[in-house]
């Protein structure tokens, strides 16, 4: 029976002491009280620019999870003795992530995108409204089967 490359002799399962683990997991606590520390300060009053100071905020947020999503993903999830096969797959899921995102953003700003309504003539917006042809106005009972609208306690 033939083994498969993935599977070769230098390969085998890794045994790792319990004080690499407590290493991470503490590592992994110090960055967490890193993250609350760093909420707790307004970088835009040291600055004198607020709106710099929000995204310098955000970017030191976003470092500082990034970091924490590396060290999961190396040592608890084990990828760093992984196969580079693996490895290839770990990060493609990193790569299709902003991805999937943009084509979120993209379908929640298309609110003002006006799209032609079920009755012809009428013209909507691409995102679902409350029942009636406007915000609150109720639909003509011919019309009121024909749309695919959410009730009015919905969330939108």
């Amino acid at each position: 029976m033939a083994k498969s490359p993935l599977h070769a002799d230098d390969h085998g399962h890794h045994i790792h002491s319990r004080g690499m683990y407590w290493t991470t997991a503490g590592v992994l606590a110090a960055f967490m009280l890193l993250t609350i520390g760093a909420a707790q300060v307004n970088i835009g009053d040291y600055i004198h620019n607020a709106k710099l100071g929000y995204y310098a905020n955000n970017g030191i947020a976003w470092v500082i999870a990034g970091i924490k999503a590396y060290i999961v993903v190396m040592y608890f999830m084990h990828l760093k003795w992984a196969s580079s096969t693996a490895k290839i797959w770990a990060l493609m899921g990193f790569f299709f992530l902003p991805i999937l995102f943009s084509v979120y953003c993209d379908y929640y700003t298309r609110s003002h995108e006006v799209v032609d309504g079920w009755i012809p003539g009428q013209h909507e917006t691409a995102l679902p409204r409350v029942i009636g042809s406007k915000d609150q106005e109720e639909l003509p009972s011919k019309y009121a089967n024909e749309q695919n609208r959410n009730p009015k306690s919905s969330l939108w």
